[in-house]
């Protein structure tokens, strides 16, 4: 029986057969001849999710002073039901994920169909192929009881195989750079073991040829300047012996704007590691404290989002402050303190905790039951309540569902026996919620309605003038923001049009 990839868009792409796989592994290797005989040098990209994708294609669109391509690029992705479909799409031209930043089409179709210096495979003998080696593969924490992160923890299982495959294909003097979001001590204790024995099973002497593994975390913002916040911003680097860290430095320095933004080097990846986990640490940490000040506001009818741009004028100090929302999701904030937390004693065999970054989790992973309790004070009773959520990702202007707090809002209106349907501009399909349809026309969603929930601040939604969302839904429902995404004015619009209207941190209605 032929196995097939579904994409979101339903289509279906033959997985390849073992012949195929054959064919596959010798045209590798003639592509990869060619390239060198070109100068280019050769990079494998492990994984062509959110982050692998766009950065494979920056990789590929680097150029020497001459503005020749500088690296031809495997991406690499897995022959798996979920996740093969992404090899066709790619070598098509066409990007696989969905965004706002006009530059990822384009940057696609240069680097694949103009350039030529960008495919994708999922026969992975093309890492003994290679110069260096990209990781962006998916390592996730695994928090097992909800708005209890203390108990989170991390399985390591599928990235110690990823590692174990490398070890057991890549030449001795190719580079190994962890982009992945990682717990401290993961190259050190992880990454730089599996490669050790493997390279031994193989002959390779270690003590002349130890591993070259370096780690430079992402800072990807999958939003309307997607591509450019991997190529246009600030890396932080480093290896685990001298010249693991000359080789990042080299190969960061190709492909980055590091004249604008310029590298650091940290002293060894531990530090490197703990700098990512650190760094979304204090961003989950910043949220959760205007979360908790918000519904402060609610209480005493101030209107949060205007006392913090009164905070923010503090240049250099207080500019940072974050706006809250319906919740935290995406990747990194969700899980980046657990990851943390988990390393200090699975890795480093430490006592304690990083207790304020996971106090931060539980109020972020908890916060949408608060956008449930605003609609109570209306609606106590929720059940067979007709309730619209425009917009299920955890981001605006992007179609990245992942650990989004509109998830959340559905499993708890849900239980509560709501009538819950959902639009979205940028999601062809909820992987998380796979019983949820998210509906691209937004009057069929709004029709009837009795609550809106504006969820996440797509720019479709902004733009939303009261009187024709009020005429598609045919009623005059409770508004609820989530995150000031309605100003005054439209609020009051609402208002005008028989709507009452509540929002988060918005004690002022």
């Amino acid at each position: 029986m032929l196995k097939v990839s579904i994409a979101p868009d339903g289509k279906e792409y033959p997985i390849p057969t073992a012949e195929e796989n054959e064919k596959e592994r010798q045209l590798l290797v003639q592509i990869t001849e060619e390239q060198r005989t070109k100068g280019r040098k050769i990079v494998a990209v492990q994984g062509l999710g959110f982050v692998g994708c766009i950065m494979a294609t920056v990789i590929a669109d680097a150029t020497d002073k001459d503005g020749n391509p500088i690296y031809f690029v495997h991406g690499h992705q897995r022959a798996s039901k979920r996740s093969y479909w992404k090899v066709p799409v790619i070598n098509s031209g066409i990007t696989p994920v969905s965004s706002s930043d006009p530059e990822v089409p384009e940057i696609f179709h240069r680097t694949v169909v103009e350039k030529q210096n960008f495919r994708a495979t999922s026969e992975e003998s093309v890492y003994s192929l290679a110069d260096i080696v990209v990781v962006d593969i998916q390592l996730d924490a695994t928090k097992p009881a909800f708005g209890e992160a203390e108990k989170g923890y991390c399985d390591i299982t599928h990235f110690r195989e990823g590692m174990r495959m490398l070890g057991q294909h890549i030449r001795p003097d190719c580079m190994v750079l962890v982009e992945t979001t990682v717990p401290p001590g993961t190259c050190q204790q992880i990454v730089k073991p599996i490669i050790e024995e493997e390279f031994t099973k193989r002959g390779i002497d270690i003590t002349v040829n130890p591993p070259l593994i370096a780690h430079s975390y992402e800072r990807v913002m999958p939003g309307a300047n997607y591509v450019s916040s991997i190529r246009d911003f600030w890396r932080v680097f480093s290896g685990i012996n001298q010249k693991s860290i000359d080789l990042c430095r080299e190969f960061l320095t190709d492909v980055l704007n590091v004249e604008e933004y310029p590298l650091t080097q940290l002293d060894n990846t531990n530090a490197s590691e703990l700098a990512k986990t650190m760094e979304n640490s204090y961003r989950a940490t910043n949220i959760a404290l205007t979360l908790e000040w918000a519904k402060f506001a609610e209480d005493i009818g101030v209107d949060i989002f205007k006392v913090r741009d009164a905070i923010r004028m503090r240049k250099g100090t207080h500019d940072n402050l974050l706006r809250p929302s319906l919740g935290v999701g995406g990747y990194c904030l969700t899980k980046d303190p657990v990851l943390a937390n988990w390393s200090m004693g699975a890795l480093f065999d430490l006592e304690g905790s990083l207790s304020v970054a996971i106090n931060s989790v539980n109020i972020n992973d908890t916060m949408p039951l608060h956008t449930i309790e605003i609609i109570q004070k209306d609606f106590p009773d929720l059940k067979n309540v007709r309730i619209a959520i425009l917009g299920v990702s955890y981001l605006e202007n992007v179609g990245d569902t992942r650990h989004s707090p509109s998830e959340t809002l559905v499993r708890f209106l849900r239980k509560d026996q709501a009538v819950v349907k959902a639009h979205d501009p940028y999601v062809e399909h909820w992987d998380e919620l796979e019983d949820m349809p998210v509906a691209k026309d937004i009057a069929s969603v709004l029709e009837g309605t009795q609550v809106v929930i504006f969820a996440v601040g797509h720019k479709h939604y902004k733009d939303l003038e009261p009187k024709d969302l009020i005429d598609m839904c045919k009623t005059r429902p409770l508004i609820v923001d989530c995150s000031n995404f309605l100003d005054d004015v439209k609020i009051n619009k609402y208002k005008g049009l028989g709507c009452k209207v509540r929002g988060l941190g918005k004690g002022h209605i």
